[in-house]
């Protein structure tokens, strides 16, 4: 039984292929608020603080 296959994909028509390939204009929303959030030093902190905390239990094993 043969288990290994020389061809990742089925043959692909030529319609299929022009779906696959077709350019799509992006379009962006300029309507949107952004919900954009300062980074304090609190959370940098805290990352730092999960940081060593995660090395050290790595180190313990």
């Amino acid at each position: 039984m043969k288990k290994q296959s020389n061809t990742l994909f089925s043959d692909i028509n030529k319609e299929q292929l022009a779906n696959l390939t077709t350019v799509v204009k992006e379009t962006i929303n300029l309507g949107i608020q952004s919900a954009r959030r300062n980074f304090s030093a609190a959370e940098l902190w805290d990352i730092q603080r999960r940081k060593r905390t995660f090395t050290t239990r790595r180190l313990s094993f």
